[in-house]
């Protein structure tokens, strides 16, 4: 069984986002699957906004996420939610354009495995999809138990939330 930190090392199939600048205090962690990176490198930068276009898509998750990292307030519902079936314990962080899907293996610490424009994920009905394809990936992991949160109380993964 391996730690978060043990399963992002260089070779690892997780990677650890650093979204703040050297002199800011993280407060909050975010680690994305090898898939979800490639993503945000490749994908996310050509991503048309449709719901929310004062902001591209790209900065729209840069704000989310630095929000996040630095232990800003976040809105239960607007930013992230928990997805049924609850027992899953799959969350989504989200933006106007750009849904996260992943899971809190402790409070505070996020780990995204796959996302996708609102719009898609909303027209197609991809949740069900999304959220095995989730659990597949955590069920893969060497992670030590438990590997989730359970439950659907925004404040038992996220501190200072409303």
């Amino acid at each position: 069984m391996a730690t978060l930190l043990e399963l992002s090392n260089d070779a690892g199939p997780l990677y650890r986002l650093d979204a703040l600048d050297a002199n800011q205090q993280a407060f909050r962690c975010i680690y994305l699957s090898q898939k979800l990176k490639s993503w945000m490198e490749n994908d996310l930068p050509a991503l048309q906004a449709t719901w929310a276009t004062e902001l591209s898509c790209q900065e729209q998750v840069a704000e989310l996420v630095e929000m996040f990292c630095a232990g800003e307030e976040l809105d239960a519902g607007t930013q992230f939610h928990a997805l049924r079936p609850i027992d899953r314990g799959v969350w989504e962080l989200k933006t106007g354009d750009v849904r996260i899907f992943g899971w809190f293996p402790k409070k505070d610490h996020f780990v995204g495995v796959v996302a996708h424009d609102a719009y898609r994920v909303k027209f197609h009905d991809l949740y069900l999809g999304l959220v095995g394809e989730v659990v597949r990936f955590r069920d893969a992991l060497d992670l030590n138990e438990p590997k989730f949160v359970s439950g659907e109380d925004p404040h038992a993964v996220v501190s200072n939330c409303r």
